[in-house]
């Protein structure tokens, strides 16, 4: 869907998992033979710091739920995004419906958004409060 509604010039897919960049190799062979998609594996916060400073326009973070692993992806993602650029986040809640434990997904945006003059532009509520929340630089 992402491919489909936004037509990036470039969609960078990261995850930790090599089973997950297999499955998303073949699944998305002709992006990535075309050079539209870039996959990389690795731990997301090492992997977007990586990138260029202020190179991405939006970044779509579904990563480590703890809080010491969301605060190391906000803080790369914000050296990367640019001046206008979005930081998106899933599971924004505090327990994880499945086996109800902690997530420090909540406790991360909203130091972070303080700490760093973000706002929170968007909420989604989603199933089993696996929210989503969108952020900006004020």
């Amino acid at each position: 869907m992402i491919l489909q509604t936004t037509q990036p010039r470039k969609l960078h897919l990261i995850d930790i998992n090599a089973g997950a960049v297999e499955l998303t190799k073949r699944r998305f062979a002709t992006g990535l033979a075309r050079g539209q998609i870039e996959l990389q594996c690795g731990d997301s916060s090492s992997e977007v710091l990586g990138l260029l400073d202020e190179y991405l326009d939006w970044l779509y973070i579904d990563g480590d739920h703890e809080y010491p692993g969301v605060k190391k992806d906000l803080e790369a993602a914000r050296l990367k995004i640019k001046r206008d650029g979005l930081i998106a986040l899933n599971d924004y809640i505090y327990f994880a419906s499945s086996d109800f434990s902690k997530c420090g997904v909540v406790e991360a945006v909203n130091e972070f958004c303080v700490g760093h003059d973000f706002e929170m532009v968007f909420f989604a509520l989603r199933g089993r409060m696996h929210n989503d929340v969108a952020l900006r630089r004020l």
